[in-house]
């Protein structure tokens, strides 16, 4: 199992970012949401939303009719998500040890998070709060191999003098294939996003990774990969990649 980072740090790193992270965040393909709800996921269901940050996930779901509970660690981040998602509630606390009793939930869910935590830890709980027959599912969101403004990041670490960022799930997501989980699936989602340069590089300065690994190089970083982009008001072409893995809950755990 990947070891997570130590709590404290993390939280920090995202009380820190959490302005920017509501600003510039674009949150998930609608493809994905469909998946969700084909695989199982229903109308007036009770969903946790682990890692909701700012609340992106929270605000589909509630959107699509199910009743929301979303947990993070942050405060600040925790802040900004009850001013978009009026609808849902919000309480603090850690993945690895839920605050909900046993078959709380319908479903949990947790986007773009997993690799923060302890994963074997973070997965169990899930499973406990979740009802028999109901869904866990865990996603994450990355540009394509490829995709020219990956490229572009490669070059402008290189050029920052920084050591390129490890590839999230490099080596796959086992303690989810491990679990007791049943009907496991793995569903490859791709999406086009079309933004502005000046857009994007202000999601960049929300990504937690740079800000923790890049040290005091992050802003030579960001300012490498600013040129090579070019005008903030110029067009950009994303082509993401979402990994969604979906499983339901035995009866007897």
């Amino acid at each position: 199992m990947q070891d997570a980072p130590a709590q404290q740090p993390v939280t920090a790193a995202f009380d820190d970012l959490a302005a920017a992270y509501d600003r510039f965040r674009t949150g998930y393909a609608p493809e994905l949401y469909e998946a969700l709800f084909d695989y199982g996921l229903a109308t007036g269901a009770r969903v946790l939303d682990v890692a909701t940050g700012t609340g992106l996930v929270a605000a589909e779901l509630v959107a699509r009719g199910c009743t929301v509970v979303g947990l993070d660690p942050s405060e600040p981040m925790l802040a900004r998500a009850r001013l978009r998602v009026p609808g849902a509630t919000f309480v603090t606390g850690r993945a690895e040890r839920l605050p909900f009793a046993g078959r709380t939930f319908d479903a949990a869910v947790c986007a773009q998070a997993f690799h923060w935590f302890e994963r074997e830890a973070a997965l169990a709980e899930m499973i406990r709060v979740v009802r028999p027959g109901g869904v866990v599912a865990v996603w994450w969101k990355s540009l394509m191999r490829g995709d020219t403004v990956r490229l572009l990041r490669q070059e402008a670490e290189k050029a920052a003098g920084v050591e390129p960022l490890p590839e999230l799930m490099a080596s796959g997501f086992d303690e989810f294939e491990h679990s007791p989980l049943l009907d496991r699936r793995l569903r490859v989602i791709p999406w086009i996003v079309r933004t502005r340069v000046g857009e994007f590089l202000g999601y960049e300065t929300s990504r937690a990774r740079p800000s923790a690994l890049y040290g005091a190089r992050a802003g030579a970083y960001l300012a490498s990969l600013n040129e090579r982009l070019g005008d903030p008001a110029g067009p950009l072409s994303l082509s993401y990649v979402h990994l969604l893995y979906l499983g339901r809950v035995p009866e007897a755990r």
